[in-house]
This record gives structure tokens, C-alpha cells and sequence, in this order.
């Protein structure tokens, strides 16, 4: 049995399938897309001159919050180590 006969078939994803995502600040729903820039460092590369990094995300359009979930995950915050007693 070949790789193309195993494939699953397509479905037909409509935008009542989806749910919309919301700032975690002030719940708005319109996003920008944002190019965040990471600095290299000359000594990891090798390079003559540190260079950037780019890293494509999405700031909300009303207050410019970045969620989480739109973070790299080496990015993400740590989650809080709360001790429930």
C-alpha cells in the first residue's frame, strides 16, 4: 500500500468549525501581524557583526498585546509554580 492511499481524506473546514481567539488583555478580537527581532550574538555565529532574528507573531489592533499563544514556545513564560495545600 503506497503513501498516497494511506493519506487521510480531506476535510472541508468552514469558518462555523473555528472559534474566534481574543486578546488575553482587553478581549478584543483583531489582531496585527508584528515582527518581534532577537539579537545573535557575533560569538555564536562567528560573524563579524552580532545579527537579528526575526520572529513573525500577532499583537492585538486595540492594545498591542502579544498572547502567549502566539509566542515561540522558548518564548512562553513559565508557567507559576504554585504549591496547593
Amino acid at each position: 500500500m503506497g503513501a498516497a492511499s494511506m493519506a487521510l481524506p480531506k476535510s472541508q473546514v468552514t469558518l462555523r468549525d473555528t472559534h474566534a481567539v481574543e486578546c488575553d488583555e482587553c478581549k478584543n478580537t483583531t489582531f496585527r501581524e508584528v515582527v518581534m527581532m532577537r539579537r545573535v550574538s557575533r560569538l555564536l555565529t562567528g560573524a563579524p557583526k552580532d545579527s537579528y532574528m526575526p520572529i513573525p507573531s500577532f499583537e492585538c489592533a486595540s492594545c498591542g498585546h502579544v498572547n502567549d499563544e502566539f509566542l515561540p514556545a522558548e518564548l512562553k513564560p513559565e508557567p507559576s509554580k504554585l504549591v496547593v495545600k
